[in-house]
């Protein structure tokens, strides 16, 4: 018995030496990795150290796209690198320290001292209001019972009154800033909106604050119409009303679904124009079925695969099916918490046609890399409509994600790359500003 308890110590301590010994060489090659990126030596360190599986997926011209995104200017030291093993995996993590600058980095090492993953990032940093913007609280309540918190930003300068901008969130319940993983757009927009001399109306959105009571008060009879449109309207209201605001200078900024909304909302508020941030004239029940097929992780079986085809396929023919039934007969469907009724009613509205009636500035803006409302289908779909209007300013951007942030990191193209903190990109902010400025000239 003596013998077999010293033998078992014995192999836990050949064990714990081996998987010290497999930290540290990660380690070191992590520091190695490090050098070469700020090295700008991407080719070297893709071929050198990166798994045939994470070559596939995350390319020399990916992974210099995340580091020149991400570092800094001058790099100091790198710090805090501390690794596990697990199996026949070790993990490293460590942080590279910039002068303007800290960058998280993580790596996976594989039994052959191959890397299976990669991420670079920097921590979320969160905005403070500009010293030229200053912020109050309002309240939004189109309808008695259902009050939203909201706030307004407006340039601190004195010399109102100032165009506005009312921005609608996409879909889901969403709070005012919009807040989706590590991103917060409404914010981001609200504040560069403000440092340019614009102010920006955001609100959280009625089924965010009042969802329970939403369900309990229209259960499946709920549409866009009480859950965006009607607090949209009321919000373009009160600022046409305000004697800050430029009355005949209120925009409507939608987002995603806002964006599908807003030619809808225009026709009641009788707003200045519309900003189309990734937003689509197809009906959404077409983008949620693409969705459902673009979206197919590649890891799944082909027996799982062809199921998501097969399902896709039965919500296609059944979100079709509702333009022919009777509201009450759609409202009987459940669709993971969406009513048939709710996609019936939606394409009730030609949102395309009522924009090119609606005679107004347009700004329509897309983002390349979105994978959720695509560039080819979605975009295409607006430059068809408006094609030759000269009231309309169509631009899309390389390498911005749906969300208007850079698209980077190894699962690009997947809900995945939203864990990497960033704020929406500073061109699209002045492309906004620049848009308003030229027409309230």
């Amino acid at each position: 018995m003596r013998k077999k308890y010293i033998f078992l110590i014995g192999l836990s301590l050949a064990v714990l030496s081996a998987c010290s010994s497999q930290e540290s060489t990660a380690e070191e090659n992590t520091e190695k990795v490090i050098q070469q990126l700020q090295d700008e030596e991407y080719q070297q360190i893709e071929q050198e150290y990166f798994s045939e599986a994470l070559q596939e997926k995350y390319p020399a011209a990916e992974l210099q796209l995340s580091w020149e995104a991400n570092r800094g200017t001058a790099l100091n030291e790198i710090n805090n690198m501390e690794a596990a093993a697990k199996e026949d995996k070790t993990t490293v993590s460590g942080e590279v320290i910039f002068d303007d600058a800290t960058v998280k980095v993580k790596t996976k090492w594989n039994e052959e001292e191959k890397l299976e993953s990669l991420k670079i990032e920097r921590p979320y940093e969160e905005s403070a209001l500009p010293d030229s913007a200053i912020e109050e609280e309002i309240t939004i309540e189109a309808e008695e019972g259902y009050p939203l918190s909201g706030k307004l930003t407006l340039p601190d300068d004195g010399e109102g009154p100032f165009p506005a901008v009312v921005l609608v969130q996409g879909s889901g319940p969403s709070d005012m800033d919009e807040a989706i993983y590590s991103y917060k757009p409404f914010q981001d927009i609200a504040y560069g909106l403000a440092e340019n001399g614009i102010a920006v109306l955001r609100y959280d959105k009625r089924t965010f604050t009042h969802g329970a009571k939403m369900v309990e008060d229209l259960g499946s009879a709920l549409s866009v119409k009480e859950e965006t449109i009607d607090d949209a309207v009321e919000a373009a209201r009160l600022l046409q009303a305000d004697d800050r605001i430029l009355p005949d200078q209120v925009y409507i900024g939608g987002h995603s679904l806002g964006g599908m909304l807003a030619p809808r909302i225009d026709e009641e508020a009788d707003t200045a124009g519309m900003i189309l941030l990734a937003g689509s004239p197809r009906s959404l029940w077409e983008i949620l079925y693409d969705q459902q097929l673009d979206l197919v992780p590649d890891n799944l079986s082909d027996e799982a695969k062809e199921q998501v085809k097969e399902q896709a396929e039965a919500f296609k023919e059944l979100a079709e099916s509702f333009q022919d039934m009777p509201s009450e007969e759609a409202m009987e469907y459940d669709l993971g918490g969406m009513s048939g009724y709710y996609l019936q009613e939606m394409d009730q509205y030609d949102v395309g046609q009522i924009a090119l009636d609606s005679d107004k500035p347009i700004l329509v803006l897309q983002g390349e890399a979105d994978f959720q409302v695509t560039p080819e289908k979605d975009f295409t779909a607006w430059q068809s409509i408006f094609e030759n209007d000269p009231q309309v300013t169509l631009k899309s951007y390389p390498d911005l994600n749906h969300i208007f942030t850079l698209s980077q990191g190894e699962n690009k193209g997947s809900v995945q790359e939203y864990q990497i903190p960033g704020h929406v990109d500073e061109e699209v902010i002045t492309d906004i500003s620049n848009w308003i400025i030229e027409h309230n000239n």
